[in-house]
């Protein structure tokens, strides 16, 4: 059993008052992240835990370190109070999800987030077993096939992409994230997003789009597209591309994913556009099984 000594780094700094330590202000990754994860605006969001957050942030911090850190740096370096960023990293020491050297007094993560990671594995393993099946259709159509995962009310992220095999083609980042309502897979999200129309009014007020439309406009291709089952992007977006989209849905039948094939916009056909959204739905079947544990 660690003591509260062994587990204090802080008896040897000067103690501090209330509110932010001095030092060099967080970088912009630090700023974004606590921004990403307090982006949930929407009507099921609710409020975003402070101590939450910067836990977070703290476990992101020290994932990328490349050697162990003191209190001070961490703290610093994420703008948190001492007392705070003290107390967060002993119940993470406790908890072994962060380790804590008495000896140089410095932090590193802790072995424990191995068992999340084994949990997010297995998620990203069912994810991947559509990725020969959307390689297919990249190829065939020459297109850049992606799987988007909603993540809050107000936002998906990039969870697989499969490349087509021109000379030019379109690349996304895995892992990069967008407001819920952008591009083709927004036409599809928003019927069923479970959100209000003042919601979703709020929400397209705030997206920049390369070729910009109305939200009645916005509405009203919205509704097609869940009547048709599938929905386009026609420049809107990002000027030159296209985008057809099909929408994924969790067990209760709201959006979890959508699968899309982003293309220049010369490439785009509407009279194979229904074609190209049948094989795009494939995806959808094949992750069925899975998605339970999506």
């Amino acid at each position: 059993m660690k003591t509260r000594a062994e587990l204090d780094p802080a008896a040897e700094l000067p103690k501090r008052g209330r509110g932010r330590p001095p030092g060099r202000r967080a970088g912009p990754d630090a700023e974004s992240e606590e921004g990403e994860a307090g982006s949930g605006r929407g009507t099921d969001a609710g409020k975003s835990v402070g101590a939450v957050l910067n836990c977070v942030k703290i476990l992101k911090f020290l994932s990328r370190a490349r050697a162990p850190v003191s209190l001070t740096h961490i703290v610093q370096e994420l703008e948190i109070n001492t007392s705070t960023g003290f107390n967060i990293l002993r119940t993470l020491v406790q908890e072994d999800y962060v380790r804590f050297d008495p000896q140089g007094k410095v932090y590193s993560i802790g072995l424990g987030v191995m068992e999340l990671a084994r949990g997010a594995a297995t998620v990203a393993s069912d994810v991947n077993m559509v990725r020969p099946l959307m390689e297919r259709i990249a190829r065939e159509h020459n297109v850049t096939v992606t799987l988007w995962r909603r993540i809050a009310a107000d936002r998906m992220m990039l969870v697989l992409e499969a490349l087509g095999t021109g000379n030019m083609r379109i690349k996304m980042s895995v892992g990069q994230r967008l407001p819920l309502l952008i591009g083709a897979a927004g036409r599809v999200m928003a019927p069923r997003s479970g959100l209000s129309r003042e919601e979703l009014e709020r929400q397209f007020a705030s997206i920049r789009w390369d070729h910009p439309l109305v939200f009645e406009d916005f509405m009203a291709q919205a509704d097609e597209a869940a009547e048709r089952g599938w929905g386009v992007d026609n420049g809107n977006y990002a000027v030159g591309t296209a985008s057809l989209a099909v929408l994924i849905r969790n067990e209760q039948g709201g959006p979890l994913m959508a699968c899309t094939a982003t293309m220049f916009l010369n490439q785009f056909d509407a009279a194979r556009a229904g074609g190209l959204a049948a094989e795009l739905e494939e995806v959808s079947r094949a992750l069925a099984p899975a998605l339970p544990h999506l």
